[in-house]
């Protein structure tokens, strides 16, 4: 994997993404959805804002919905990732 520039233009400190999902890889509305043959990205994003596909062209590398999931803590509680 590597960095890939955010959707604001600066790269995010600690934030590595998939480079085939791009941004969805990290975002907290994309969930995944696994068929037999393969796996798509639905954007929830999607259910309340039309501007937003339902399963969005691979690899996102702009999107002005985007927001960073939440680590998780060793104690399996959201939080800062550790460094």
């Amino acid at each position: 994997m590597r960095r890939e520039s955010s959707a604001r233009g600066g790269h995010e400190e600690g934030v590595v993404r998939d480079p085939e999902v791009g941004l969805c890889a990290s975002c907290r509305h994309a969930r995944t959805v696994d068929t037999p043959r393969s796996r798509f990205w639905l954007c929830a994003r999607s259910a309340t804002d039309p501007r937003y596909p339902k399963y969005p062209r691979l690899p996102v590398l702009e999107c002005p919905g985007y927001e960073p999931a939440e680590a998780e803590t060793p104690g399996g509680k959201p939080g800062v990732a550790a460094d």
